[in-house]
């Protein structure tokens, strides 16, 4: 009892430390966007203000960056969500032609870094003519092959009698796969959506290089930009500009919290 004590006592101490690692940058970067001068500069008067939100937020431009950086978050994860969970149960379930050949060009892709892919990507767009567009950032992303594979093999350890259940009942593939398959799957999407919508709200490359106008730019690109400023660069603008920009994965979390944890404890509970 006291090993298993003292075990327990250090695992929480380990996750103690591990929290306030996470959550002392964050917090001081939502508190330096309310100071309104440099610690230890001015007098101090006035030192806590809104005028750096207010900046941000009545900003035309710096709405249509988050309403840009939306529209590729929904767009790519939706995307990968129905491809992942299609391809994902045709290599679980189905036998077909060079299948395993297949499946190890999935995750052979997972091996190359995405940078390698700049050039090749690039050029693609531009002769298809979607260069400088949102299109550019979207169409490239919509499969990833760490979520195909995630899906495959979730889908590969569920039952396989309860769609044979739901056959003999005369439902089809589609049937099956709506009213069986999905509803189980639930803990793989929300880390899906998860780890699709980090990777993309946070992407900076690629927007970046694929995208010229500046009212088609997305957030992080935004961001950039404030810290470029002519004479320095504003740290309560920018810490504010991030601030705001980390609701979205905040409530991400949140949201899915319930399915993440289903899905670890899920396979405790499995007799």
């Amino acid at each position: 009892m006291k090993k298993n004590n003292i075990k327990q006592t250090g695992l929480l101490l380990l996750l103690t430390v591990l929290s306030v690692g996470y959550i002392v940058p964050w917090l001081y970067m939502l508190f330096r966007s309310f100071l309104r001068h440099e610690p230890g500069m001015g007098d101090g008067s006035g030192l806590f203000t809104l005028d750096s939100y207010r900046v941000i937020l009545g900003n035309a431009g710096f709405l249509n960056y988050i309403t840009n950086s939306i529209i590729v978050l929904v767009c790519v994860v939706s995307a990968n969500v129905i491809f992942s969970l299609m391809v994902g149960y045709a290599f679980a379930r189905y036998r077909f032609p060079f299948k395993k050949i297949l499946f190890a060009l999935v995750l052979c892709t997972l091996m190359a870094p995405k940078q390698t892919l700049m050039v090749p990507l690039l050029d693609l767009i531009v002769k298809i003519g979607l260069h400088d567009s949102l299109w550019a950032i979207i169409l490239p992303f919509c499969v990833d092959g760490f979520n195909v594979f995630l899906m495959k093999q979730y889908i590969g350890a569920l039952p396989r009698e309860l769609e044979d259940a739901a056959r003999a009942d005369g439902a089809g593939e589609i049937g099956v796969l709506r009213h069986v398959v999905v509803p189980l799957c639930k803990p793989a999407f929300a880390v899906v959506i998860i780890n699709t919508a980090i990777l993309n709200w946070n992407s900076f490359l690629f927007p970046l290089i694929f995208i010229d106008t500046s009212a088609k730019r997305t957030l992080p690109v935004a961001l950039s930009m404030l810290a470029q400023g002519p004479y320095g660069t504003d740290w309560g603008v920018l810490m504010a500009g991030a601030s705001v920009s980390s609701l979205p994965m905040i409530l991400i979390f949140w949201f899915f919290q319930k399915e993440i944890i289903a899905g670890i404890t899920g396979g405790a509970l499995k007799e």
